[in-house]
């Protein structure tokens, strides 16, 4: 009985080092890309200061204007421009348009031009996946392989969980042991407390990582849950077959500008947030108004409006979903954490980190069983070279002292000629973007 015990334990163990030592670096690459994605938006506007927007009194431009500015700056690009509103009081909006020339042979690389809502002035111009934040998005969904990669992320997904069922079984305590295995053994050697350190991440981070490996295969593979639950995804701003209705009067009538599509979109819904507006793709096409009401963490009610007769032609309600489309769509915010609020945010962040954790500990931990049969069976060195390594050992020492403290100073010197670079332009910006904000007087 206690033979047969043994041999399960070393095919589970088996199984889940063969999983960390082939696709651990992996579970890593996922883990951090996606803890840098719950801090996308902040990351990226501390990397580009630019986009910072100074509130002011009395309200900002309307959607006309903003788009008035945003079709000046880019005369040639026609068709559909969505422009989405800013989320909070500092932030820019964003208008997307959807299939720039520049990136025509990309599968997804949208233009966002960012424009200060108070004044109209235009703070960049950036595709999809050309920024740090977006990149790093498209490293942690897709790997940079489009599609493909979607697919491997969501194969390595499934192996992770397949290593997390393994590591549960091998901790899995037996007898009144539970306590034991779920603390770190004081006064231990620093074998035991790298295992220790090993098990406590993984049991604890139990529950994160599933998550995010459950709702990421959703991800990866959107088509099986909604096939099964008879249901869509609209996480993403898709687009239904509502938008191919077409308007109802002809091109030489004055057509709605942006307020009044909004205006009368949010006679249905006027208790709920206007996320984002989207302009006809051709003369005969619709307004699209985008709302997002309490509670739900994007877009997911919609209506469509007539920009000649303004008539409402089409809505989608959230209020209408079913069970089966509410859990659909609650998956998304449930594998970024925003579902439960900031503390979800800050436990997803965390979470993120945890398969690092458990790489190094459990890398560390296996290098040293390894290291042990070695030093087992290990050749005797002749003694003449145990002679000379001992006899030139000191002069050794101290070069490698001097070349590391050598190398401490170098270092050090380029992070501070870095970092005041860095302040430098960062003042300079400050200070042009201060005097473009400067109003001037009768006199000026």
């Amino acid at each position: 009985m206690m033979t047969n015990r043994r041999h399960r334990r070393k095919r589970w163990l088996r199984i889940h080092s063969t999983l960390a030592l082939s696709v651990g670096f992996l579970f890593v690459l996922t883990g951090l890309t996606g803890s840098l994605n719950l801090v996308g938006p902040e990351l990226d506007r501390w990397l580009n200061p630019e986009l910072t927007v100074i509130p002011r009194a009395g309200g900002g431009l309307s959607p006309d204007q903003m788009m008035a500015a945003v079709k000046s700056a880019h005369p040639r690009r026609f068709g559909s421009w969505r422009l989405q509103f800013p989320e909070s009081p500092d932030s820019p909006a964003v208008a997307w348009y959807d299939k720039p020339i520049e990136t025509s042979g990309e599968p997804y690389a949208p233009l966002m031009v960012a424009i200060d809502p108070y004044t109209g002035k235009i703070l960049a111009n950036r595709f999809w996946g050309h920024t740090f934040a977006t990149w790093t998005h498209r490293l942690h969904s897709q790997w940079l392989l489009g599609g493909f990669g979607q697919a491997l992320v969501g194969l390595t997904g499934l192996a992770l969980l397949a290593s997390l069922v393994t590591g549960f079984r091998l901790w899995l305590p037996a007898g009144r042991r539970l306590r034991q295995a779920m603390t770190i053994k004081p006064r231990a050697g620093f074998k035991r407390r790298i295992f220790d350190l090993h098990r406590i991440a993984g049991i604890y981070g139990l529950p994160l990582l599933v998550t995010a490996a459950l709702t990421g295969l959703h991800l990866a593979f959107p088509s099986l849950l909604t096939t099964v639950t008879g249901t869509a995804d609209f996480g993403h701003h898709d687009s239904p077959d509502a938008e191919e209705i077409t308007a109802s009067s002809a091109v030489s009538d004055t057509p709605l500008n942006l307020t009044q599509a909004i205006l009368m979109a949010r006679g249905l819904f006027p208790n709920a947030v206007v996320d984002s507006v989207t302009t006809p793709r051709a003369s005969n096409g619709m307004y699209r108004v985008d709302f997002r009401r309490t509670g739900e963490h994007h877009a997911l009610t919609t209506v469509w409006v007539d920009p000649y007769s303004g008539h409402i032609r089409q809505t989608r309600n959230s209020a209408d979903f079913s069970r089966g489309q509410r859990f659909v769509n609650a998956i998304r915010p449930l594998h970024n954490g925003s579902l439960f609020g900031a503390t979800g945010r800050i436990l997803g962040f965390l979470g993120g980190f945890v398969p690092l954790a458990l790489y190094v500990t459990g890398l560390v931990h296996w290098a040293h069983k390894r290291r042990i049969d070695v030093v087992r069976y290990r050749p005797r060195l002749p003694s003449r070279w145990i002679r000379l390594w001992h006899r030139h050992w000191p002069e050794l020492k101290d070069l490698l002292s001097a070349l590391a403290h050598a190398a401490t100073v170098h270092i050090a010197h380029v992070t501070a000629a870095l970092s005041r670079g860095m302040a430098k332009i960062r003042a300079e910006r400050q200070r042009g973007r201060s005097r473009d904000r400067t109003p001037l007087g009768p006199s000026q």
